[in-house]
């Protein structure tokens, strides 16, 4: 029978290219696949540490590495890791950094070791946030070039997980697909209102129906609230328009009125002029 070895740094590799292929399939709508995201991600984790470690000395990864026999079925822990890298740099892993590794930890114990529960968003959110926090300490402690290892079906997950306004905006144009989805509007009607436009202030196709917002709509993406595209009704002669063609002003009771370009008198004053 074959065999396949991987020595450590090529083995955690491994391990990242199967958290982001888990985590793509997850993002495609197998939400169980975050659980092996999260099982691939942390030993990634633990076994780049590592690495880093043994650049120092290669017995230093060992548990007793001043021992006259080294037991090498015993390594050092992610923690004992951790502590040699801050002892080095305090900064290198930050508290934000560590409660981030010590929620992995917990979640990862959880599902090795008995029943879990798993808050997907936060899942996503957290693996995003730890993957970045990992690539700002190799680029900074390490001559390791992450990025030419990838694989290249998962290279886009990759950058998103890499980027976190990619990561933000991928999460906002979720979102707002599944506000558009749940609005499909009158087909019938196509003067009905979009359940979804473009939003002004970030640019991006993110600016959908919101029952709580003042307008009507909120952007998943910034949270704006306001835009010129937004549908919008005149309060005078109730005329559908967009917001960017209404004129608004408080009235003396302290209401906000939309008035449209007849209802404002702009059309009196242009055919005046």
């Amino acid at each position: 029978m074959a065999t396949h070895a991987l020595d450590l740094l090529p083995n955690a590799l491994d391990s990242l290219a199967e958290a982001l292929a888990k985590f793509e399939a997850g993002d495609a709508g197998d939400p169980k696949a975050y659980k092996f995201a999260v099982l691939h991600m942390a030993h990634f984790i633990e076994l780049i540490f590592k690495y880093h470690i043994t650049e120092k000395h290669p017995l230093l990864i060992y548990k007793d590495p001043f021992s006259k026999t080294i037991d090498k079925n015993k390594t050092i822990t992610l923690w004992d890791a951790i502590n040699f890298i801050n002892n080095e740099d305090g900064e290198a892993v930050s508290t934000d950094f560590r409660a981030d590794l010590e929620w992995l930890k917990r979640l990862r114990n959880d599902i090795e070791h008995h029943q879990f529960t798993m808050d997907v968003p936060r899942v996503r959110t957290t693996l995003g946030r730890l993957f970045r926090s990992v690539l700002e300490f190799l680029k900074h402690y390490t001559d390791i070039d992450i990025q030419t290892t990838i694989p290249a079906q998962t290279m886009a997950t990759f950058k998103v997980l890499s980027d976190e306004y990619e990561f933000r905006l991928r999460d906002a144009l979720r979102d707002a697909d599944a506000v558009e989805e749940a609005h499909p509007g009158d087909y019938q009607d196509p003067d009905s209102d979009p359940a979804r436009v473009i939003c002004d202030d970030c640019g991006n196709s993110t600016m959908v129906v919101n029952e709580d917002s003042a307008s009507g709509y909120r952007c998943t993406m910034c949270g704006s609230e306001d835009g010129d595209d937004i549908p919008a009704y005149c309060s005078i002669c109730a005329v559908k328009c967009t917001r960017g063609e209404l004129v608004f002003w408080d009235n003396e009771v302290g209401e906000q009125e939309a008035r449209c370009y007849y209802c404002s008198g702009q059309h009196h004053a242009d055919r005046d002029d």
